[in-house]
């Protein structure tokens, strides 16, 4: 039997009162999601793979953890880590994991060339070039502090998009370093991984028979003060926030100054993990779908943030071309992992997102079109969905519904298509235009004030 959805692209979030800021999300999040964690005030923030493109690049010192709750050798760290990092006053440690989905290895970017997982192939292998360039161009000591180094078989090989192969170290997970990209060692060289600690431990290395061993535990903190956090703490730490990479990707993306140096932004970022996690909470939100290598995303991504910031509320991003398009766009390869694709071998997650969440979702782009995307499951059925336009704006429901209980979750949407060139007739801020989207954006709001109890400003004229 076909099952029949609607699908979005990217999601942006503004939540109710139980997640009103970026920081509380991002710490319940992580709080849920390692079972060792045990604390609901962590220091973790989640990075997209283009956001770590983006933080490699800036000035400063940051602390970085590379892993995720998938891993048997992270989750039992995970809380240790934490704790050390408070001791020494360190705020923030900027999470990346390489599984882009957050879970399955099928998503893995850091698998070698043939990688295969019970005979046949991993999909993530071929994207590894999203680890490799990483690797190639900004980690570029890291054979200084892996085990699988560039001359052992373990070392990771991609190729580049000249088509050469290129070997890589192999970083294992966990793995927490200092990084500056301007550091040097004692004799000049580029060294951006200041220090770093490969952390292979498993649970039963701290506890037997559901009693933690203390020793193990005091070494491993150790080991942690020793290797990464003494050298943190002779530097001053540096900040890289999700207004920084929006500011920065949609303003190099655009060749334009969408968002002004010191202007506000309210949005923030999501992996793919965090947005099921949040869909998954009690709570009405405004979703926006849409990335900054969307000429139509960029030409309301400005509008939208305006009435976000009048409206008080905070935007929570999240793009499905999971590298955001920025090794195509600008390292020559030939194709993004865009999961709202029917060539992608991750389908599958664009359309399973709405399979979950959004029910009643509506597109100008119908069934009966056949611009759909579509996967085949394990079962050899096929589900289909409707092929969504970006920029979408949405308000987003868990669980609402109606007189005859159908689940509507989706109750205030606008779908428009408009771009920041001036000699168009679709130019966004042509008079008919601009009242036409704001006036739509401003529905949107409206109907989420009246869901949550609030209301709603108008700041079109």
């Amino acid at each position: 039997m076909k099952r029949i959805v609607s699908v979005l692209i990217a999601v942006i979030l503004i939540l109710t009162a139980a997640f009103a800021s970026a920081e509380g999300i991002q710490k319940a999040y992580y709080n849920d999601d390692y079972a060792y964690l045990g604390d609901a005030d962590s220091v973790y923030v989640s990075l997209t793979l283009e956001e770590a493109y983006y933080l490699f690049q800036q000035e400063g010192n940051y602390l970085i953890l590379l892993g995720g709750s998938w891993c048997g050798n992270t989750t039992p760290v995970i809380g240790y880590i934490n704790e050390v990092a408070k001791e020494y006053g360190v705020s923030t440690i900027y999470n990346l994991d390489f599984r882009l989905d957050g879970a399955s290895r099928a998503s893995h970017v850091r698998e070698t060339e043939g990688a295969q997982s019970q005979g046949a192939p991993i999909p993530g292998s071929n994207y590894n070039y999203l680890y490799g360039e990483i690797a190639s161009r900004w980690l570029t000591n890291l054979n200084d502090y892996v085990e699988y180094k560039v001359d052992t078989a373990s070392a990771l090989v991609y190729t580049d998009s000249s088509g050469e192969k290129v070997t890589v170290p192999k970083v294992q997970v966990p793995f927490l370093f200092l990084y500056n990209k301007d550091n040097t060692d004692e004799n000049g060289n580029a060294a951006p991984i200041v220090a770093g600690l490969e952390l292979m431990k498993t649970r039963s290395d701290f506890v037997a028979d559901d009693a933690e061993n203390t020793e193990a535990v005091n070494e491993c903190k150790q080991l942690l003060r020793d290797t990464v956090f003494e050298a943190a703490s002779k530097v001053s730490l540096s900040s890289f926030t999700d207004a920084d990479y929006i500011r920065l990707s949609y303003n190099e993306k655009s060749a334009k100054e969408i968002f002004a140096p010191d202007e506000e932004i309210a949005y923030e970022v999501l992996t793919y993990r965090q947005l099921k996690w949040l869909l998954g909470q009690d709570g009405t939100s405004i979703l926006f779908l849409g990335g900054s290598w969307c000429p139509n995303t960029q030409a309301v991504i400005k509008i939208i943030n305006d009435y976000a910031l009048a409206n008080g509320v905070t935007v929570y991003t999240f793009d499905t071309k999971l590298d955001g398009g920025y090794a195509r766009r600008f390292w020559g390869y030939e194709r993004d992992l865009h999961i709202r694709d029917n060539n992608s071998e991750f389908a599958n997650l664009y359309v399973d997102l709405v399979l979950d969440y959004f029910h009643n979702i509506e597109t100008e782009y119908t069934i009966e079109s056949g611009n759909t995307i579509n996967y085949e499951n394990a079962d050899g059925e096929t589900l289909t969905a409707n092929k969504l336009q970006v920029p979408y704006l949405l308000v987003y429901t868990k669980g609402l519904e109606d007189e005859y209980a159908h689940f509507i979750p989706i109750s205030a949407y606008i779908e428009k298509m408009l771009t920041l060139d001036e000699t168009r007739e679709d130019y966004v801020y042509a008079e008919e235009n601009y009242k036409a989207y704001t006036d739509g954006v401003f529905t949107v709001f409206e109907a989420y004030a009246k869901l949550t109890g609030s209301s709603a400003v108008q700041i079109a004229k």
